[in-house]
């Protein structure tokens, strides 16, 4: 993994770690460098994760996900980042391992943002392609498919989340977030859910889509609360 910093100033400020989607096979230029641009016009340090896609071994993709929210908060004085109020934002196939960095990982995400994103490998609603390349199988065990479905691994520690969808996505289906909204709702963990009625999948900062883009004027409003700004 490498991350990529881009710091607004040398003022003490949250920082959001942005990971772009891709199904695990690219990493979607849209998703990066122009959500870390608005994140700064609304005030916040941020960064990208460029993680491995393709091949992964998966539990070395939870171990490096681990040593980066470690350094971060190592480094936290040095690159004027308040440690505890780091968010990860995913998009699509980002946005699994963005809530694997509010689940999965010891030292976790004070906050999720997550964008259409893969949450479950079972099916019939797993996306099949962010498994296959996480996995690394195309027929893996019930077992290790659950290990790595975010319903399945929401805890009472799980992070505030904020999260959006559309209806008719025919890529990652919106039960993947409606799982999501269940297990949150049975730990009690305080979430933000936004659903709109139409629009493709990969969207990003949905620009041309001025009815799905309120999500951006939703997610500065929940940043600032959860952050008592």
């Amino acid at each position: 993994m490498t991350l990529s910093l881009s710091l607004l100033d040398d003022h003490e400020r949250p920082f959001i770690l942005v990971f772009p989607g891709g199904g695990y096979r690219h990493l979607a230029e849209k998703e990066g460098l122009p959500v870390v641009k608005w994140l700064h016009s609304i005030g916040y340090h941020a960064g990208i994760l460029y993680y491995p896609i393709g091949t992964i071994d998966h539990l070395n993709m939870i171990k490096e996900l681990e040593e980066v929210f470690i350094q971060l908060r190592q480094q936290a004085k040095k690159w004027h980042i308040l440690e505890d109020k780091i968010v990860a934002l995913g998009f699509s196939a980002g946005g699994h391992l963005a809530s694997l960095a509010g689940t999965k990982i010891t030292n976790r995400a004070n906050a999720l943002l997550l964008c259409y994103p893969v949450i479950t490998f079972t099916e019939p609603f797993g996306h099949s392609g962010s498994r296959e390349h996480f996995l690394g199988s195309k027929q893996p065990s019930k077992h290790l498919v659950e290990s790595y479905s975010i319903e399945h691994l929401i805890d009472e520690h799980t992070p505030p989340t904020f999260f959006w969808h559309t209806t008719d996505d025919q890529s990652v289906p919106i039960q993947n977030t409606i799982l999501l909204a269940n297990s949150l709702a049975r730990h009690n963990i305080p979430f933000e859910y936004h659903v709109f009625p139409s629009g493709k999948h990969g969207l990003g900062m949905a620009k041309e889509f001025p009815y799905v883009e309120r999500w951006l004027s939703f997610a500065e409003i929940w940043l600032k609360s959860i952050f008592n700004e």
